[in-house]
């Protein structure tokens, strides 16, 4: 796939800075904007929130050293101008010797080849008529100039192979059949739809992707909602690679990751699930296969557990997406039972990734019926450092700042998981999931909050370093970089909002009849208090802006939908209830159930107030949907 990529040199390879004058979601996501209001091309496409920055703004030039970062930006803007303009030329003089020998035909013959000398000197053809490369014009962190075009060394181990010798195994010949999807609408320009008449639906002009496309959307793609908030992008970026190089080598993770790819550009509108399940049967047939064989002979694991992990993380997560938890529950079992099989210390850098990830999706099934495997108390796989895969050294200031975030929300991600642990704890004493109701069902119950609220408190002790200076918004410039500070300042906020609402998901299982005490109201207080300062920082990672431009412009981050959903249940103010529940719908951008569970609020906060007492959020569920569903 991709060849595109390898006809042209990447040095020569257009590519246009980044304006300051588009929306905040695209200099967020450090894209360029096409600044088609009121959304821009980029993010109709995606299906992310569109925000402008407020009337009368002036972006803030940058000083000092800062001005070198864009030279390489616009350098190339200006090879590019050069190029387009000796081009241009190069098009007039043929244009115009081409009039000319239509003028004079009688000319001599040495008049006629004498313009045709100066036409084109020394342009390839390839190079001259360069119609797809604005396909590839992309300043994105995600299209490296470097993408892999040689052969794929194995994997030595558990290390991870350096991007520059990753070959991208995807099959784009034309015998292969097409696996098509619908694209969103979002996906096109509204000037494109307007021609098409009244007998033509919009869904019959949308355009289709084949695999090789598939594999093109998911190597440019961002991480997923459940990952951004605590995942940087540098991490992501190594693990794509590492997924599209496993493709590779595993027919199963290649369909898994078809089937991911193929559940993002699903219209909610078309019900036809063939769309991805073609690819998700074909991955999870192959798994089953895999597992079988493990069982035979359990020396086939260590080849296959990164690529089992990296199946069923890709599986579970379009089955929480579908709302089919049953599914979900039964690929996380799978993989949990796989781990049993060897020992902890054995897993490498890339194993213990997908298992990181594989918690937050178990964090997120477990409160819709599931075990939470991954989450138990004497869980031993979470560690405080996750190793950074060896690359070039590289001496710009944007690969420092991109190390140096990386080493200083690796505690962010640490504590987050060992928060969630709390969430299968606190799931497992609930009634969906043990006997309830009698007095020595009640009395266990109780010793085992006690012990969980104590853990919840040592955890305390263990927070980031950076976390209450974070929660205090001291981390400012000249400290660090304006896009750093906003950064690891916003990802210590979702941890700390998420530990508080432990206190109140514990008291509405454990003490459910029992007035709030002073744990619940403290923590109801800090996570509004978090909330509101996480809606007053800045969307945009422009290291041009100071970090106190407030704007509420962009939607929370999605792991925020849990604390949302806690402090809802317990307040009493009715123009908080209100403010977060259109807090809970201004996420449908980013969160799929964003919506539905905004409902499931007000019908809670409804029963509670004509009872008077609390209501179990699950029981609303089924009554009102007739099915539980995972907070993704």
């Amino acid at each position: 796939m991709f060849h595109q990529w390898q006809q042209h040199d990447p040095d020569k390879r257009p590519r246009l800075a980044r304006t300051r004058t588009g929306c905040l979601t695209c200099r967020r996501r450090k894209v360029r904007c096409n600044e088609q209001r009121p959304e821009c091309g980029h993010c109709s496409r995606l299906h992310l929130s569109c925000s402008w920055p407020q009337d009368g703004y002036a972006p803030i030039a940058k000083i000092g050293k800062v001005k070198t970062k864009l030279e390489g930006g616009h350098k190339r803007l200006q090879r590019l101008q050069q190029r387009q303009q000796q081009q241009q030329q190069q098009f007039q003089a043929h244009s115009q010797a081409q009039s000319q020998l239509q003028s004079q035909p009688q000319s001599p013959p040495q008049s006629q080849q004498q313009p045709q000398q100066h036409i084109l000197p020394d342009v390839e053809f390839s190079e001259l008529f360069n119609y797809a490369s604005f396909l590839w014009d992309d300043s994105s962190p995600t299209l490296s100039s470097e993408w892999p075009t040689g052969s794929s060394p194995p994997l030595n181990g558990d290390a991870i192979v350096p991007h520059d010798q990753l070959q991208l195994p995807f099959s784009i010949t034309s015998h292969e059949t097409s696996k098509r999807t619908t694209v969103h609408e979002q996906f096109f320009d509204p000037r494109e739809l307007g021609g098409i008449g009244d007998h033509m639906s919009k869904s019959a002009y949308f355009t289709t992707f084949n695999e090789s496309q598939l594999a093109d959307f998911f190597a440019q793609s961002n991480a997923p909602p459940i990952l951004a908030p605590v995942e940087t992008s540098s991490r992501w970026s190594r693990m794509r690679k590492m997924l599209i190089y496993m493709c590779g080598k595993s027919t199963m993770v290649k369909n898994a990751v078809m089937a991911f790819a193929a559940l993002q550009t699903h219209s909610p509108s078309d019900q036809n699930p063939t769309i991805y399940s073609k690819y998700y049967d074909s991955s999870r047939e192959k798994l089953i296969e895999v597992l079988a064989e493990i069982r035979k002979d359990q020396r086939v694991l260590t080849t296959e557990l990164k690529h089992i992990l990296a199946v069923v993380f890709l599986l579970t997560y379009i089955d929480l997406l579908a709302d089919d938890v049953f599914k979900a529950h039964a690929n996380l079992r799978e993989a949990y039972d796989a781990l049993q099989l060897i020992k902890s210390g054995t897993l490498g850098i890339t194993e213990k990734c997908f298992l990181s990830w594989l918690r937050l999706l178990d964090g997120r099934a477990v409160s819709a019926g599931g075990e939470g495997l991954f989450l138990n108390e004497d869980e031993i796989n979470i560690t405080d450092d996750i190793e950074t895969p060896t690359e070039a050294a590289d001496d710009s200031m944007e690969n420092a700042e991109t190390v140096l975030e990386d080493i200083l929300t690796r505690p962010a991600f640490s504590f987050f998981q060992k928060v969630q642990s709390f969430m299968g704890r606190i799931s497992r004493i609930d009634p969906w999931h043990r006997s309830r109701g009698t007095v020595e069902d009640e009395t266990e119950v109780m010793i085992i909050a006690q012990k969980i609220s104590k853990d919840i408190k040592a955890l305390w002790q263990q927070r980031p370093p950076l976390m209450d200076q974070a929660i205090a918004q001291k981390l400012a410039p000249p400290l660090l970089a304006p896009s750093l500070a906003n950064t690891i300042t916003r990802a210590l906020m979702v941890c700390y909002a998420n530990y508080h609402a432990s206190f109140v998901h514990l008291h509405r299982v454990a003490y459910k009849n029992l007035p709030r005490t002073p744990d619940v109201k403290n923590a109801l207080s800090a996570i509004r208090e978090v909330i509101e300062n996480v809606i007053q920082l800045p969307p945009d990672a422009d290291p041009s802006e100071p970090v106190f431009t407030f704007t509420s412009g962009s939607p929370l981050p999605s792991n925020m939908l849990w604390p949302l959903l806690m402090l809802g249940v317990e307040s009493d103010d009715q123009t908080q209830r209100t403010w977060v529940v259109a807090s809970m719908k201004s996420m449908e951008s980013i969160v799929s159930n964003a919506k539905i569970t905004a409902d499931v609020l007000e019908e809670v906060i409804r029963r509670q107030d004509e009872t008077g007492q609390r209501v179990d959020i699950r029981q609303v569920m089924h009554d009102t949907f007739t099915r539980a569903f995972a907070i993704v």
